[in-house]
């Protein structure tokens, strides 16, 4: 009996809802898309997805007295439709209100084929061990996020924080 109790929590840990984990500062690469995200609603339609994410480790250094410069190394794309004109996407990210960096991309029809928006952000930044939460946005904007055949159907972003021990 206890097994099949363990089990059922493993499998409704499992398949629960699809929770990010928490990102370890220090090299690791963490990969998202867009079931990652939640959707942003404005007037009844998604105009874009954000996710919030715990930061682990941006913590006081003894050895170095004091706290470490985090490098963020940001990357990603978006897909989707669009209507009459090319669609206009940003990648907005924040940690715990201090801002990290934006790009914007535009996807666009090329001879009949649609090609992807794609972000890049790289920043250098000594947050005094407050950034606790990364804030990761992509949106429509400009008159693309009034654009209902404009949509967003599929992106990533790839992220790594490193910490600047030098």
């Amino acid at each position: 009996m206890k097994f099949v109790k363990s089990l059922m929590l493993l499998m409704l840990l499992t398949f629960g809802a699809s929770a990010v984990e928490p990102i370890y500062v220090g090299g690791t690469q963490y990969s998202y898309t867009d079931g990652d995200f939640e959707p942003i609603f404005v007037n009844g339609s998604v105009t874009g997805y954000e996710a919030e994410i715990d930061v682990l480790l941006d913590e006081y250094d003894e050895y170095l007295g004091g706290y470490p410069e985090l490098i963020f190394d940001i990357s990603g794309g978006a897909a989707g439709s669009i209507g009459g004109q090319p669609l206009k996407v940003e990648m907005d990210v924040s940690c715990s209100g201090i801002d990290v960096g934006y790009d914007a991309d535009l996807i666009l029809n090329r001879r009949g084929k649609l090609t992807p928006a794609r972000f890049s952000i790289y920043k250098r930044l000594q947050t005094d061990g407050q950034c606790k939460k990364l804030k990761l946005k992509v949106n429509k904007m400009g008159s693309s996020a009034l654009d209902n055949e404009a949509t967003i159907d599929a992106f990533n972003v790839n992220l790594i924080i490193y910490l600047n021990l030098i």
